[in-house]
């Protein structure tokens, strides 16, 4: 067996990834990894197995690291050194290194949908409970489709922020929208930063970041109950690339996870046809069916909407011109008006 096959059988890596290993991987990271069997190392330990310098070898740790090669822990006042899953070392390089790129598109395919199963194996026990009106047992990404007011509250309420690629844009790469769009707070934007990367932004500067991912079509998830469980991410997402979206498509969650507090209202006198929040609905909520009317001597193709598909992210709301959209809050599954429409 060739030390790569040791690497990949002692990581778990995918067969879609296995060819790619040598990019994902330096030659003394593997050899590390190889040698200890997924054992934890220390500085100390690295010096005498690869026969280095205690300064060298603690840039080598710092460096994997830093890379989701390993995962890093204090013990007794000893850093420790341990192997990080594989798919958190996928993740991190497709959002960080250009080789990435280099990978042919049905490769890249290949591992985004292996990505995407494991994503959903991962929580689907959890996402079945909240389906099931049950708590979940562990916290759940992305738990609530939340608006751009909200997510701007979040962003005052915070000390310290980060910005990062978003991994499911990098990783599926179906649209062309904005990807340094996940911002990371307060705690999780100072680990992100002792791992050493991210860009730490001014509230301002983040609040730019999510007004222009807004005006770009990607809809806002986050933690709404922050203020008790503590600020920890926001994400701009879209349905074509992000995986609780697309995960939550599969396994029949919608409004559970991540959950919808807000239903969009059609006020159909007030609309001008203009069409610009068929093109926002990442779910076909507002469309047309190819029926026309007449409006100021002009034929315009009529817009209808099926509150069926709505899952609450305020993008139609916040770009109508004529103001014939209003988001409500959901309570108890209670709507104003029939169909989602009122007059």
């Amino acid at each position: 067996m060739t030390i790569l096959e040791q690497l990949a059988e002692l990581l778990g890596a995918w067969d879609e990834a296995r060819a790619y290993l040598p990019l994902m991987y330096d030659d003394e990271e593997i050899q590390i990894l190889v040698a200890t069997q997924g054992r934890a190392i220390t500085v100390d330990g690295t010096t005498e197995l690869l026969e280095i310098k205690p300064v060298e070898a603690a840039s080598l740790l710092g460096r994997a690291f830093g890379r989701h090669v390993v995962d890093r822990e204090t013990e007794r006042g000893t850093l420790v050194y341990s192997p990080a899953t594989f798919d958190s070392r996928v993740d991190h390089f497709a959002k960080y290194d250009p080789r990435w790129d280099e990978i042919p598109a049905e490769d890249r395919r290949a591992i985004d949908r292996r990505f995407l199963s494991e994503f959903i194996t991962k929580h689907r026990s959890n996402v079945e409970r909240k389906m099931q009106g049950l708590e979940a047992e562990n916290a759940l990404p992305n738990d609530t489709v939340l608006l751009l007011s909200e997510i701007e509250e979040m962003i005052d309420a915070a000390e310290h922020i980060v910005v990062q690629p978003c991994d499911c844009r990098r990783l599926g790469q179906n649209c062309d929208r904005p990807v340094e769009t996940c911002i990371w707070l307060d705690d999780g934007a100072l680990a992100a930063l002792e791992r050493g990367y991210g860009r730490l932004l001014s509230r301002e500067e983040a609040k730019d970041v999510v007004r222009k991912a807004d005006r770009a079509g990607l809809m806002h998830t986050a933690d709404s109950e922050w203020r008790n469980r503590g600020l920890h991410a926001i994400c701009n997402c879209c349905a074509c690339d992000c995986y609780p979206f697309r995960a939550a498509q599969e396994l029949g969650s919608k409004g559970a996870w991540p959950r919808s507090r807000y239903v969009a209202v059609y006020l159909r006198d007030q609309c001008n046809l203009c069409g610009a929040c068929v093109k926002r609905c990442h779910f076909d909520a507002f469309y047309h069916d190819g029926s026309t009317m007449e409006i100021d001597g002009k034929s315009k193709r009529q817009v209808l909407y099926d509150q069926e598909r709505c899952w609450g992210c305020g993008l139609c709301a916040n770009t109508c011109p004529s103001g014939a959209i209003v988001m409500e809050p959901l309570v108890q599954g209670a709507l104003t008006g029939a169909a989602g429409e009122r007059d």
